[in-house]
C-alpha cells in the first residue's frame, strides 16, 4: 500500500513550505515518539496514544476553513508517521517484512484516508464533541448557587481557565492553594461570606457576575461599584427613646441590635429588625460616655462620668456586673479582641489611669496602668517632679491592636502612650504597671487614636491641627530607643481660599479657622488615613508617604462623625453638626450621597457589621435607622418608645445595685405586714426586684 502525498485541489493555493518526502526504513524509529505520553497527574494515570490526538486534529480541519495547515499536516503526520498504525495479528508476526511499504513486520502505517474508512463512526466533529462532555462532567465552582436562567461569569465555558478554574483537578488544588488576591481584598473582606455576599445582591451587588469565590466576589464588586450599595440606603427610620443627647450608638457584633448611650443617663438596646426598644438598663448617676461590646456578643459595657462601669447582658439587658475604682470620668471603653479573653474590658479615666477588668465579675481586682512619673517622660521637661503629689493627665481615648496584646492612648500632657495588655501585676499590687513606650510630637491634647487594622502601626490625632503615623521599630533598636517611631507627620493644610472681589473691589478680611482634628480612622485597606478637620473638612492622607490625598468639602459644621466600611475599602461616611450625612469614595474623592438627615446635630453613627445600615444619633435623643429595603419589619415601631419607669428615681445599695424607688416601697409596705422576716429575705428579694426592673 503506497502513502500519497496530499497534492491541494486547484481552487486551493498550495502550501509554499512543504518539503518533498523521504521515508526512511525505520521512520518510526527516527520520530522518536513514544507509543504512549502520561498526562494524567492524578493518582491513577491514563495512557493517551497521541497518534489518535493527530488523527483527531486532521479529522477536525479536514472540512474547516484552514485547507492549507491541513494540507501541510497531512504531510506532516505522513513525514513521521504520526498516524495510526495497523497492526499484524498476534499468529502472523513473524517479524518478516511483508510486501506493503514501511512495514516492520509489527505493524505498517495508515494512510489519513484509510483511517477516515476504519473509524467511519468518527464524527468530523468528535473532538469538540469531546471537549464538551468535558466541560459538562467537570462541576463549576458556583454550580447550585444560581438559578439555571442565571447568566453569570462561572456558567461561560472556557477550555483555557486557570487555578480554581482550570479542567485540571490537580491545577485546581493548586489554585486554591496559592492564589492570592490582591492586597486591598484580602483582611477584612473575606468576613463577607456567603450571607454577606447575597444581602449585597438583593441591594444590587454583583454576587453572580464575578468569577471569584463568594467571599471575595462580594466585596471586589462591592470596590469596583460603590454607589451600587448606596442607591439602596434611602428607608430613614426616625426614632426617639432618650430626652437628651445620645452620644454613644453602637451596633452589636451581628447587626442584630443597636445599643445607644444618652446624657439622660439611660442605656437602651434596640431590634434591628422590627425598631423596637428592647430593654432600659438604668443605674448610672452620669452621663453615658461610652459604649462597648464583646467579641462574642455577650455583654455590652457602658461607661459614665459617675466614675463606674456597668455591665449588661445582650439582649436582654440584665445587669452582670458594676465595675468601680476609678476615681475621676470614665471616659472610654474597649473590649480585648485576643480570643481567650473576651470578657476582659479596657478603661481609661480622666484620673489618669487605664485599668483592665474581668467584666464578669467586680470581686476580681483589675490590672492598673499608670504613667511613669512626669520627669521621665520622653521629651518632658516640667523641672523637678514632687513624688508626694505628681500631676494627674487625663486620658481621653484607648484602643487595642487587632491581637490585643497592647493598647494605646492619648492623653492632656500631648503624649500618646503604648501599654503591654498581656503583662500581669507586680509582687506589689499597689504599683500600676507603666507604659512600654512614650509617643512624643505633638503640642497639644491627644483626642484621639487607633492601631491599624491588623498590623501595629498607630495614628494619632490632636487639636494642634496635625496628626502622626507610628510604626514599630525592629527588635534591636527596642533597647535603645522606643518601640514605635515617628513615619508621618500628617499637617492639616489651610483651608482654600473663599472667592476675592474684583480688582479694586472690597476685600474680605480673613479671619483664622480652627484647624485641629477632631476624629481620625484608617481606612479598611490602610492604605489611607481620614481625619475630620474642626473647620468641616474630611482630609485624606496617603498612609505610606503622608501626602495629602483629597481634602473633601460638603459639610457647614463641625464634623465629629467618621466610620469606614466594614468589607469595602472605598467607602467612608461622615455626619456633623449640620445634620448631614454624606458618604464618601475615598479612592476618587467624591460623595457619593448625601442625606439631609435631620436639622439637628448628628453627633454620633456607625456602619452596621454587614454594610447595609447606618445607624445615627442626635443631640435631642433621636435615633436614625438609614437602611435598605422598604421598612416592612419596622411600620409597627411607634416614634416615642418610653417605659414607664425609665425616669423614676433610684435606691442604691454600697455594692452600686439599684432597685426602683416606687416599686421598693410598694415591697418594704408588703413586708411590714409579715411577722417573720429575716434580712436575707428582703436582700433577696431586693435583689430580685432590681433585676426585674432593668
Amino acid at each position: 500500500m503506497a502513502l500519497q502525498k496530499y497534492i491541494p485541489l486547484g481552487n486551493t493555493p498550495p502550501a509554499n513550505s512543504m518539503k518533498p518526502l523521504s521515508f526512511p526504513g525505520k521512520g518510526y524509529e527516527k520520530a522518536h515518539l513514544p507509543d504512549t505520553v502520561t498526562r494524567c497527574t492524578s493518582e491513577q494515570d491514563v495512557d493517551i496514544d497521541l497518534r489518535e490526538v493527530y488523527f483527531l486534529i486532521m479529522h477536525f480541519l479536514s472540512t474547516g476553513p484552514c485547507q492549507r495547515t491541513y494540507g501541510q499536516l497531512w504531510n506532516e503526520l505522513l513525514e513521521n508517521q504520526l498516524l495510526p498504525r495497523r497492526y499484524h495479528a498476534w499468529y502472523s508476526r513473524s517479524g518478516v517484512h511483508s510486501m506493503k511499504e514501511n512495514d516492520d513486520g509489527l505493524s505498517f502505517p495508515l494512510s489519513y484516508g484509510d483511517l477516515a474508512e476504519r473509524y467511519k463512526h468518527i464524527e468530523k466533529d468528535h473532538l469538540v464533541n469531546l471537549l464538551k462532555q468535558l466541560l459538562l462532567n467537570t462541576a463549576s465552582p458556583t454550580q447550585g448557587l444560581f438559578g439555571k436562567n442565571t447568566l453569570n461569569a462561572s456558567a461561560v465555558p472556557t477550555l483555557l481557565g486557570t487555578g480554581s478554574f482550570s479542567l485540571m483537578s490537580h491545577e485546581r488544588d493548586k489554585g486554591y492553594a496559592q492564589a492570592k488576591c490582591p492586597g486591598h481584598m484580602r483582611w477584612p473582606h473575606m468576613l463577607a461570606d456567603q450571607v454577606r455576599g447575597l444581602s449585597l445582591r438583593e441591594i444590587g451587588g454583583g454576587f453572580t457576575r464575578h468569577h471569584r469565590a463568594p467571599a471575595i466576589r462580594a466585596a471586589s464588586y462591592a470596590i469596583a461599584k460603590p454607589s451600587t450599595m448606596v442607591q439602596k440606603m434611602q428607608n430613614i427610620k426616625r426614632l426617639r427613646g432618650h430626652r437628651n443627647a445620645v452620644y454613644c450608638a453602637i451596633f452589636d457584633r451581628l447587626g442584630r441590635y443597636v445599643i445607644t448611650g444618652s446624657d439622660d443617663r439611660l442605656v437602651k438596646i434596640w431590634s434591628m429588625e422590627t425598631a423596637f426598644c428592647l430593654a432600659s438598663c438604668r443605674g448610672h448617676e452620669g452621663d453615658i460616655t461610652d459604649l462597648a461590646v464583646s467579641s462574642n456578643n455577650v455583654l455590652v459595657a457602658s461607661s459614665s462620668n459617675d466614675f463606674v462601669i456597668r455591665i449588661w447582658r445582650l439582649p436582654d439587658g440584665l445587669p452582670i456586673s458594676i465595675l468601680r475604682g476609678h476615681t475621676g470620668a470614665v471616659t472610654a471603653i474597649a473590649f480585648s479582641p485576643r480570643p481567650g479573653s473576651v470578657y476582659q474590658l479596657l478603661s481609661s479615666s480622666d484620673d489618669g489611669t487605664c485599668r483592665i477588668w474581668d467584666s464578669r465579675s467586680s470581686a476580681i481586682s483589675p490590672r492598673v496602668y499608670a504613667p511613669r512619673p512626669s520627669d521621665s517622660a520622653a521629651g518632658k521637661n516640667n523641672g523637678p517632679s514632687s513624688s508626694t503629689n505628681p500631676p494627674i493627665h487625663q486620658i481621653f481615648c484607648c484602643s487595642f491592636n487587632a491581637s490585643g496584646t497592647v493598647f494605646v492612648t492619648g492623653s492632656s500632657d500631648n503624649f500618646a502612650r503604648v501599654w503591654n495588655a498581656c503583662k500581669p501585676n507586680t509582687d506589689d499590687s499597689d504599683q500600676p504597671i507603666h507604659e512600654m513606650d512614650v509617643l512624643a510630637g505633638h503640642e497639644n491634647d491627644v483626642n484621639y487614636v487607633q492601631f491599624r487594622f491588623s498590623q501595629d502601626n498607630i495614628v494619632t490625632c490632636s487639636r494642634d491641627g496635625s496628626a502622626i503615623i507610628w510604626i514599630p521599630r525592629s527588635r534591636r533598636y527596642h533597647g535603645k530607643a522606643g518601640r514605635w517611631t515617628r513615619a508621618y507627620h500628617l499637617k492639616v493644610p489651610p483651608p482654600p481660599m473663599p472667592p476675592q472681589p474684583a480688582r479694586g473691589g472690597p476685600r474680605q478680611r480673613m479671619l483664622p479657622t480652627p484647624r485641629g482634628v477632631n476624629m481620625i480612622v484608617w481606612s479598611l485597606d490602610n492604605r489611607f488615613v481620614l481625619a475630620a478637620i474642626m473647620d468641616c473638612r474630611i482630609c485624606v492622607w496617603n498612609a505610606s508617604d503622608g501626602s495629602l490625598v483629597h481634602s473633601l468639602t460638603g459639610h457647614t459644621d463641625s464634623t465629629y462623625v467618621l466610620d469606614v466600611h466594614p468589607f469595602n475599602p472605598r467607602i467612608a461616611m461622615s455626619a456633623g453638626y449640620d445634620g448631614r450625612t454624606i458618604v464618601w469614595d475615598i479612592w476618587e474623592g467624591k460623595p457619593i450621597r448625601t442625606y439631609e438627615i435631620s436639622h439637628f446635630k448628628l453627633v454620633d453613627g456607625k456602619f452596621s457589621p454587614d454594610g447595609t445600615c447606618i445607624i445615627l444619633s442626635d443631640d435631642v435623643g433621636q435615633l436614625y435607622i438609614l437602611n435598605t429595603g422598604q421598612g416592612e419589619s419596622q411600620k409597627d415601631s411607634k416614634y416615642d418608645q418610653f417605659f414607664l419607669g425609665d425616669y423614676r428615681p433610684l435606691i442604691q445599695d454600697t455594692y452600686g445595685n439599684v432597685v426602683d424607688q416606687v416599686c421598693w416601697y410598694l415591697f418594704i409596705s408588703i413586708f411590714t405586714h409579715v411577722a417573720v422576716c429575716d434580712t436575707v429575705t428582703m436582700i433577696t428579694w431586693s435583689l430580685v426586684f432590681s433585676c426585674s426592673l432593668q
